[in-house]
């Protein structure tokens, strides 16, 4: 009894072993979140063309006592976060914001907890940044967005407020590294435990169409919006169609608490604040779907309906780079920014910093807005390339 068992353990394992050591030497070692949280092969959905990285990064994990230009208070788009096993400092649009503009960059966590924690400390008490920028995933709206206490900060002396004058543009022009995305090789251990992942991820998809997961691959209208394999279609989030994007209702009380946040970063008459809500890729690139959504997000139209909210409009911008032919505004197997949209947010920041009177002297030019994209199915379109994955 004993020994069939055994024998039955032996052959289950080595089926597992012919099944899965082979598919561990083939697939590319998991990089995107998409393709890891989704069980999708980083050999389709990876980016070829290489990315950027400044060495050493150029905005750094805020350091307590430290004074910085501009503060951020970001996630994913803005910082690598604590579980993705691939995000490094130098890569992010924040590096790019301080070679643009000289302005010095620390990067904290994103959230009202830690903002409040900031505003009631002596660094902010005693070294206030010029601006406080906090970035958020438009996803994240979803939640509630807590509200700081204004008791929490502390009004500076006069005179330091007569003082205060722009800071001039001084760009680093740094040249960051190419970064190229790992790619198997024979000589590489396996990546053996994210080769069993895939295969439960998977298979019932593959086998069964069991749909439903957190990350969905669609058919897009165009190729070569990305430079994956999969030429002519792309991961998003599951949850980037949601109805509650469109909720006016659900948005205007998500803007009346985070301008209620503006207020108490500004109260103390020396810092500035800006808004950057990061667009998710589904809002991006919904008119470039096959099948797209029947609504549309309204977050950068409910956000720039109140003209005192100092927020940064992304989305509008990045779906007319794209439509003109921009690659990789966002991964093609990640939920954020790739190198293009790094450059975007970057520029455009440092515009508005203009715009509020931190920054004085030449901004970084505005890249090229191409036309918005023909509506498929409507006579306006132009013949359009086809290929195959």
């Amino acid at each position: 009894m004993a020994a069939g068992l055994d024998r039955f353990l032996l052959r289950g394992l080595a089926l597992a072993a012919a099944l899965v050591l082979p598919l561990a030497f083939a697939l590319d070692p998991p990089d995107g979140d998409l393709t890891e949280l989704g069980g999708f092969a980083e050999n389709r959905f990876g980016p070829r063309a290489p990315q950027a990285i400044f060495v050493p990064p150029l905005a750094e994990a805020a350091r307590p006592g430290a004074d910085y230009d501009a503060l951020v208070f970001g996630d994913g788009f803005s910082r690598p976060e604590a579980e993705e096993r691939h995000g490094r400092y130098g890569r992010y649009w924040t590096d790019h914001l301080r070679n643009l503009t000289g302005l010095t960059v620390g990067v904290r966590p994103a959230g009202a907890a830690p903002l409040a924690a900031y505003l009631a400390s002596p660094d902010f008490r005693e070294r206030p940044p010029r601006v406080v920028i906090l970035q958020l995933s438009e996803r994240d709206l979803k939640e509630r967005v807590g509200v700081l206490d204004l008791s929490t900060v502390t009004t500076p002396r006069p005179h330091e407020v007569a003082t205060l004058r722009p800071l001039a543009v001084q760009p680093l022009d740094r040249q960051p590294r190419s970064l190229e995305r790992a790619r198997a090789r024979a000589w590489n251990p396996p990546p053996v435990g994210h080769a069993l992942d895939l295969l439960v991820k998977a298979l019932p998809r593959a086998l069964l169409n069991v749909t439903g997961g957190p990350v969905e691959e669609l058919a897009l209208s165009y190729a070569g919006l990305f430079s994956s394999a999969a030429a002519t279609s792309t991961l998003f989030r599951a949850g980037d169609f949601q109805a509650w994007r469109s909720d006016h209702r659900l948005l205007e009380e998500r803007r009346a608490a985070l301008h209620a946040i503006q207020d108490a970063v500004e109260a103390n008459g020396v810092t500035r604040f800006l808004l950057l809500v990061a667009p998710d890729k589904g809002t991006v690139y919904a008119d470039f779907l096959l099948d797209p959504p029947a609504q549309r997000s309204a977050v950068d139209e409910v956000m720039a309906a109140d003209p005192t909210l100092q927020a940064v409009p992304l989305a509008a911008g990045l779906t007319a780079l794209a439509a003109g032919g921009v690659r990789d505004l966002y991964a093609p197997n990640g939920s954020r920014w790739g190198l293009e949209g790094q450059l975007y947010a970057a520029r455009t920041v440092a515009r508005k910093l203009a715009g509020l009177g931190v920054l004085t002297g030449a901004t970084a030019p505005s890249p090229d807005v191409a036309i918005l994209p023909c509506r498929p199915g409507q006579g306006d379109c132009a013949p359009t390339r086809t290929q195959t994955d």
